[in-house]
């Protein structure tokens, strides 16, 4: 059965992998930031609106019955003012607490908004890692191996994973590792490759 293999290490060469990251990650955030502040604004002109339109005739109204309480009526008359008066206030105090509840609504959207674009970013982050393991990985290996071959090391079979990139090279490497074996330049005692870069277990 065929040895599967896997690295137990990802960041095998930090500064370029953390600069493949990084690059992954700038568009990524740049977008998303750009995105949220339209969102965000977009909302809060549209709240803006929706608080400001309905006291429009509100206060029309206000001015009207201010008026009317500075006429001289019946007793009747100005009861049916106060009343109308009162009803008004209730209906402002009823469009601020709706505001409320609808600001304190869009203020928890904008909280999970923030949540989900952190959430994108770490798997971004993490999609960059696992990508440029697949070309640092074999990157790395392929340096050992060139080492302890002009050292007339054996390294043992130069095998990559199933998704690695430079398979090609591997099958040259291999290829030299096998001619140079065939003609006695290599010791016969297999070298292990450093910890890091040993494989085990699964793809």
């Amino acid at each position: 059965m065929k040895k599967k293999y896997k690295r137990r290490k990802y960041f095998v060469h930090p500064l370029s992998q953390g600069t493949y990251i990084a690059f992954s990650i700038i568009p990524a955030l740049l977008t998303s930031l750009f995105c949220t502040y339209l969102l965000v604004h977009s909302g809060e002109l549209v709240l803006r609106t929706a608080h400001e339109k309905p006291l429009v005739p509100f206060y029309s109204i206000r001015q009207i019955i201010l008026t009317l309480e500075k006429e001289h009526y019946t007793e009747e008359t100005e009861q049916k003012v106060g009343k109308l008066k009162d009803e008004l206030a209730a209906l402002k105090n009823a469009l601020e607490a709706s505001y409320s509840e609808t600001l304190t609504q869009w203020n928890r959207i904008i909280r999970e908004i923030s949540v989900m674009l952190i959430l994108f970013l770490v798997l971004v982050a993490g999609i960059a890692l696992l990508y440029s393991h697949r070309i640092a990985g074999p990157l790395f290996r392929i340096n050992k191996c060139i080492n302890l071959l002009s050292e007339g090391k054996d390294t043992g079979p130069i095998v990559f994973r199933k998704h690695d990139h430079f398979k090609e090279l591997a099958e040259s490497l291999e290829n030299l590792r096998m001619n140079m074996k065939d003609k006695g330049l290599l010791k016969t005692e297999k070298t292990e490759l450093p910890a890091e870069n040993n494989y085990t277990g699964l793809n």
